[in-house]
């Protein structure tokens, strides 16, 4: 039998030689089960990552086209020229671009895939999956020593997306 320089037998430095090719193995399997570990949790960040940054970007085009249209309703007289009292669009009024006063919106909606502006334009692609909804509601208030009740319109301007509202703009418009 064969000794090495430190005494044991060459036999016994090959059996621990294979205990080391084991061990290493194993190595190995916990180093590929940890690093999948790793992999998934990082995925997973960029994954919310990247949808946050699409509602992000999909909260400020809603932004854009809720001011539109709000301004849009607001630039109008609030009292109707003819004489109706009657909420949403007076006859003659077929299009926006025929609307003479705020609550001939009265519960407008435009959207998916039709959005314009008041021109008739249409909007960008990127625009046409939202949807926009006009709500109006009678409101009054009697201030402290004026005497007098002030009667006008809470305007809702509203858009959403599959679904989901993701901007709503409210204005109190005074008669």
């Amino acid at each position: 039998m064969h000794r090495a320089r430190d005494g044991r037998q060459v036999h016994q430095l090959f059996a621990n030689h294979k205990r080391r090719r084991a061990f290493t193995a194993i190595e190995a399997l916990v180093a590929a089960a940890v690093l999948a570990i790793l992999t998934a949790a990082v995925s997973g960040a960029l994954i919310a990552g990247r949808t946050q940054s699409k509602l992000a970007r999909d909260t400020l085009a809603a932004s854009f086209l809720a001011q539109s249209l709000m301004d849009e309703v607001t630039r109008l007289p609030f009292n109707d020229p003819n004489g109706y009292t009657t909420a949403g669009p007076d006859p003659g009024n077929t299009t926006r671009a025929t609307y003479d006063n705020i609550d001939d919106y009265s519960d407008y909606s435009d959207g998916p895939n039709s959005l314009t502006d008041l021109a008739g334009n249409a909007y960008p692609a990127s625009y046409q999956g939202f949807t926009r909804t006009v709500t109006m509601t009678a409101v009054s208030s009697t201030p402290p020593g004026w005497g007098r009740t002030l009667t006008g319109l809470q305007i809702d301007v509203s858009v959403s997306k599959d679904g989901v509202e993701l901007v709503k703009l409210q204005r109190i418009t005074w008669n």
